[in-house]
């Protein structure tokens, strides 16, 4: 098992995969640590489908560890099951509710079901609890069509929506 740490640290998911299918392929309870390791892996090997096949087993031998069902809803997003993702992340939440990477994933995954005003609550959240997710707002894919967003602007820190330069004008044209 340190081994295979050890070669995933240095970017060898593959041989540390090696090393770790053995042990997740031993009848009796699922070791965490080893399910952990090899999802992180699979996922550093774009295996996201296969990851979260091994994060399910995690979350069976440890369904109260926040960690197994983050992972899981990461993997899950990754592989473009969304509704499952969701339900992970939410999981995630009741065990974990200060935890602002999950609120963040919430966000992304509202943002690709076209729920606005989740999109906007969960991502406010996420601020919140760590204020420097701020700037992911800019380079998330999922969330930069919400940069501008007054709804959006208006729920974070210091966020108030910009004038409009050209409300006056309107005003007086109407």
């Amino acid at each position: 098992m340190q081994r295979a740490h050890e070669l995933f640290k240095q970017g060898r998911a593959t041989e540390a995969l090696a090393i770790l299918r053995p042990l997740l392929q031993r009848k009796g309870e699922a070791n965490g640590d080893v399910c952990a390791l090899a999802a992180a892996c699979l996922g550093a090997e774009g295996d996201y489908a296969e990851a979260a096949q091994v994060d399910r087993l995690l979350c069976e031998a440890e369904p109260r560890n926040p960690q197994g069902w983050n992972s899981l809803g990461y993997d899950l997003f990754h592989a473009g099951d969304l509704e499952n993702a969701l339900a992970a992340f939410e999981r995630a939440v009741t065990l974990e509710p200060d935890r602002a990477s999950t609120y963040f994933n919430l966000a992304r995954i509202a943002a690709r079901m076209g729920d606005k005003s989740k999109v906007i609550e969960h991502f406010a959240k996420a601020v919140e609890l760590q204020s420097d997710l701020l700037d992911r707002l800019d380079e998330d894919p999922d969330l930069r069509p919400f940069k501008e967003d007054p709804d959006m602007l208006g729920r974070l820190p210091g966020g108030t929506p910009k004038e409009d330069p050209y409300a006056e004008y309107y005003a007086t044209r109407s």
